[in-house]
């Protein structure tokens, strides 16, 4: 019998010392140095060069895929099992008290940006995947770790590799881009904008949200001074700061930012912006678009519906600009396996009318049966090195690469009862808990390469 912890815990300082160097690669999607050569930004391309690198380091077969995708492949058997991680992280957001492109441990809780989204789980997976190499474990399979740089944005990187260079499915396989013991179940998504030419004489501009998928944290109206408006603003305890610039003052919204799965848990300042500016100066457009868009649940659209297996809908405001009297905002809607997304959709462009919707997404809602072979084997690799025979399995708001192919599901590596932060301030995951996940990652690329076996 294989003892897991053993042949995995060596590999922990060497781990533990390349996070740091993961870490300090700031890649989030970034705009400003997009191009042919690097499709995602250049910070993006650095880390999944980092990656190959590694890879290579160790003697493994690599390959960088037009710094979209790095695929490494150990052994030539026909079936597969694939590893889907991710090098890229969402925004750092502000508030953080060290800079969250560093790894800070304190009383062995390790904090930074992409520690436990994705950069650790990432590295733990790898590092359990060269200890099976290493002593010789593996099976007369393909074990095929995929390293995407676009998953924080759309996963364009495993469209790329799937659809484009048309690449095998996987046989069987996980993302460890999520938390234990597994999710079964992610919810469906709508991802959508929303534009009017909305005419608000006093308004200048509205530039709110890092991201689509994250409540928004911070939202700067510009709008000519008006002292009233002002003390309105004080009178209803809104959490806001102002600078005169000019004939304008500045007015900076604070909210808490959250995953856009879980918007309940934030403060949406974007959202705030446009209630106090709606109420203030009875801007119709701004009224009607919080009274709908508001709700975290879905209750302005008569979406909020809800299931004791996948919880509740959810709707996230991650971006919104006003600009030239062009109001444009983002919005992440997840639904749960009872809806119909095109019948919502329909409802929620006739009562959003006469604003338009554009670039309109949908995203299927992934469903494992609680017996199926992925569930069942990779449950027990869980519970058969914690001793945690309790934590029920995880249906998601959270959307990871497990859509993105066939046979995949989203695996760890965030602990039940610990709050890893994943897209807020203060992101952070135990040394303890990515050793531990180095074990369970290990058993379970073994375990289900016995299931190939059987097949």
């Amino acid at each position: 019998m294989i003892d897991y912890k053993k042949i995995t815990t060596p590999y922990k300082n060497e781990m533990l010392e390349k996070l740091a160097e993961f870490v300090s690669i700031d890649s989030q999607y970034d705009e400003k140095t997009i191009s042919e050569k690097y499709p995602f930004g250049k910070g993006v391309a650095k880390a999944l060069d980092f990656i190959d690198n590694l890879a290579k380091s160790h003697g493994f077969k690599s390959k960088n895929y037009e710094n979209k995708v790095v695929e490494l492949l150990i052994g030539e058997g026909k079936k597969n099992i694939t590893i889907m991680a991710h090098a890229d992280v969402v925004p750092e957001g502000s508030g953080w008290d060290q800079d969250p492109f560093s790894v800070v441990e304190k009383d062995g809780v390790l904090y930074g940006r992409g520690v436990a989204d994705d950069k650790g789980p990432l590295l733990a997976a790898y590092y359990a995947l060269k200890a099976l190499v290493d002593n010789k474990l593996l099976g007369d399979y393909t074990v095929r770790f995929l390293v995407g740089g676009n998953e924080e944005c759309g996963s364009k990187c495993m469209e790329y590799y799937f659809q484009e260079l048309k690449k095998p499915q996987p046989d069987l396989g996980f993302s460890p881009d999520s938390g234990f013991p597994l999710t079964f179940a992610e919810k469906g998504m709508l991802n959508f904008e929303v534009k009017k030419t909305c005419n608000f004489d006093n308004l200048v501009s509205v530039d709110a949200g890092v991201a689509f998928n994250s409540v928004i944290e911070k939202a700067t109206v510009v709008i000519k001074k008006d002292d009233d408006f002002v003390n309105y603003l004080r009178n209803q305890n809104a959490d806001f700061s102002y600078d005169e610039d000019g004939e304008n003052y500045i007015i900076s919204f604070k909210g808490i930012a959250a995953h856009g799965s879980i918007p309940w848990e934030g403060k949406n300042a974007g959202m705030d912006a446009i209630k106090y500016l709606g109420e203030y100066y009875k801007n119709e457009d701004f009224i009607k678009i919080f009274k709908l868009y508001g709700p975290t649940k879905g209750e302005g659209l008569g979406c909020d519906y809800h299931t004791d297996e996948f919880g509740d809908n959810s709707l996230c405001i991650g971006q919104i600009t006003y600009k030239n009297n062009q109001l444009v905002f983002s919005v992440n809607f997840r639904h749960i396996n009872i809806c119909d997304p095109d019948e919502m959709l329909k409802e929620i462009i006739n009562l959003s009318s006469p604003f338009e919707l554009f670039n309109i997404e949908k995203v299927p809602l992934l469903y494992y049966p609680k017996d199926s072979t992925l569930v069942s084997t990779l449950l027990k690799c869980y519970q058969e090195e914690t001793c945690d025979y309790e934590t029920p399995i995880i249906a998601s708001g959270g959307g990871t690469y497990a859509k993105e192919a066939n046979n995949i599901i989203a695996f760890g590596a965030e602990f039940p009862g610990f709050d890893a932060h994943m897209h807020t301030v203060g992101e952070c995951m135990t040394i303890d808990q990515l050793t531990l996940s180095m074990a369970i990652f290990a058993r379970a690329i073994i375990e289900l390469g016995n299931k190939l076996h059987e097949n």
